[in-house]
């Protein structure tokens, strides 16, 4: 896949520019269909795992305050990282949060966001 301008290559910085048929595949909807409100897809799945994954790099590197606030600034950090990354997406026009129904849709956002802390909170419990 060659990316012909700088829009190009901000639009798939998105999807970590993964080849077309894994981007395909992570697309696939799991329950309900983007082109309503609600849905989730593969994509989402991933999101699962990104929460756990960076909650043990969070856990490990990013925690040094010894204060009583540790399970709270994990949380806080866990949030801000996935904020920033959906952010990233809204600014590089992946995703339209200001549409309720479709594809990259604010509900869409909220559903990523939830299941990326579910995946923080798994691993803060379980491990």
């Amino acid at each position: 896949m060659k990316y012909r301008s700088l829009r190009d290559i901000l639009k798939h910085s998105g999807d970590v520019f993964l080849p077309d048929s894994i981007n395909n595949f992570l697309l696939i909807n799991i329950i309900g269909d983007n082109s309503k409100t609600f849905y989730i897809s593969n994509w989402s799945i991933v999101h699962l795992i990104s929460g756990f994954i960076l909650g043990y790099i969070v856990d490990k590197y990013l925690l040094i305050d010894n204060s009583n606030l540790i399970i709270e600034n994990y949380y806080f950090k866990m949030f801000i990282l996935h904020t920033i990354w959906e952010l990233w997406q809204i600014f590089s026009n992946i995703s339209n949060p200001f549409i309720i129904t479709g594809d990259s849709n604010i509900v869409d956002i909220m559903i990523d966001t939830i299941l990326f802390m579910i995946g923080a909170y798994i691993y803060k419990e379980l491990m």
